[in-house]
């Protein structure tokens, strides 16, 4: 929960699961800014505008002084401290010579809409339907822009969503919160007959999907849907926050083992990341080592931990890579023909080169010593490299 107050006033609203981490860059907050309707806001001494603010304040990470000028009256808040990145709204209301400031952060919702073929007006009645259930679990819908960027990164977060491949974190860290994945099967919008609406929520700091719901909609028309969506994002919305939470810790001996939690593919070691409570499936495993399988219990607010020494697999040790199969085979074969051209020149030397039998009488005759000893040699040494390639195992 984040409150300030001003001059005493204490004012108090829920705070859904929001953390900041300095893992990431930090980005400037979009803020919606609630106050005295005409009023003239200022921040750190800057004149913003006048309330109702015609789009979302951005304000970057750190302390900020607010103001308020209507009529006569003029007040200033308290320091207030922004995180950072994500969504939040700021309260403003005067009393008397003092300002009440109330600042909620919100968990920032993305809407991944499917199928593409859904027109602009239901695919708009759904995008206002899913903003109406966020703002009631104290979500705010990233829209405009922010989801136009987000947007890129449409397949990777379906690959995480559907396939369980989340190795890289997919936003910065309070940027987004959950991502809402919207599929519309078995019927086409705006049609007299029944449609199946199936809805995912992946929790972006457990990189796991936090809930899972299916409902019917029928006819399949832009109002219907829009209902069952809204009803739907609630529900996941709702279900999603009420799971308890604890963190995982997984160390490995070699490092940079792949780590692997009911399924989904997370990361690698050193391993360190918020988790579901619960009892948890992890498998940690590297090339040429024997993959570690363990059950681990993931008490709510508790960081449980686990330490690894993978034991190396025998039948990798005898595994060659193919590049040294290729190598060693050439070079042993290359060798052995150089051998057999320089076995050959070493027995030809001081031989006849017409042929005769008497070496004492024929001119020229082939002195090949030095060329059959070179080239003995050399062979010698490329097959010794391609056995020792061959026959080394691999570590």
């Amino acid at each position: 929960m984040s409150v300030r107050t001003s001059l005493g006033v204490v004012a108090l609203l829920g705070l859904l699961n929001h953390q900041a981490s300095a893992q990431s860059q930090t980005e400037p907050m979009d803020v919606a800014v609630n106050g005295p309707s005409g009023a003239l806001l200022l921040m750190d001494g800057q004149a913003m505008g006048k309330l109702p603010l015609p789009v979302n304040l951005s304000v970057p990470a750190g302390p900020h002084r607010f103001r308020i000028q209507l009529g006569n009256q003029s007040a200033e808040s308290d320091t207030l401290t922004f995180p950072g990145n994500g969504q939040a709204e700021l309260n403003l209301t005067l009393s008397g010579r003092s300002v009440v400031t109330v600042l909620r952060i919100s968990d920032g919702l993305f809407l991944l809409h499917g199928p593409d073929t859904v027109s602009p007006a239901v695919r708009a009645g759904i995008t206002e339907s899913v903003a109406t259930a966020a703002k009631a679990l104290h979500s705010v819908l990233i829209v405009g822009d922010k989801a136009k960027v987000l947007g890129q990164r449409r397949a990777e977060i379906l690959r995480c969503i559907e396939q369980g491949e989340c190795s890289q974190p997919l936003f910065a860290d309070g940027q987004v919160s959950y991502a809402l994945s919207l599929h519309i099967e078995n019927g086409t919008p705006d049609a007299s007959s029944s449609c199946l609406l199936r809805a995912e929520i992946l929790d972006t700091r457990t990189r796991d999907v936090s809930a899972r719901a299916e409902s019917t909609a029928a006819p399949c028309n832009a109002s219907k849907l829009a209902s069952q969506v809204g009803e739907l994002t609630g529900r996941l919305l709702q279900e999603t926050a009420m799971r308890p939470r604890g963190s995982l810790s997984v160390t490995s001996t070699p490092v940079g083992a792949k780590v692997r939690l009911d399924g989904r593919w997370l990361g690698v070691t050193p391993f360190q990341q918020e988790s579901f409570s619960g009892q948890r499936e992890i498998v940690v495993q590297q090339a040429r080592y024997l993959p570690y399988n363990q059950t681990i219990l993931v008490e709510p607010n508790q960081t449980a931990t686990l330490s690894v020494t993978l034991q190396r697999d025998p039948a990798a040790q005898l595994s060659r890579p193919l590049w040294r199969i290729i190598t060693g085979s050439v070079l042993l074969g290359g060798g052995l023909l150089m051998s057999g051209f320089g076995a050959s020149g070493l027995l030809s030397n001081g031989t006849c080169q017409d042929g005769s039998m008497n070496t004492d009488t024929c001119s020229p005759y082939y002195n090949t010593t030095a060329v059959g000893a070179g080239l003995t040699g050399g062979g010698a040494a490329l097959s010794i490299a391609g056995v020792l390639l061959l026959a080394i195992p691999s570590r």
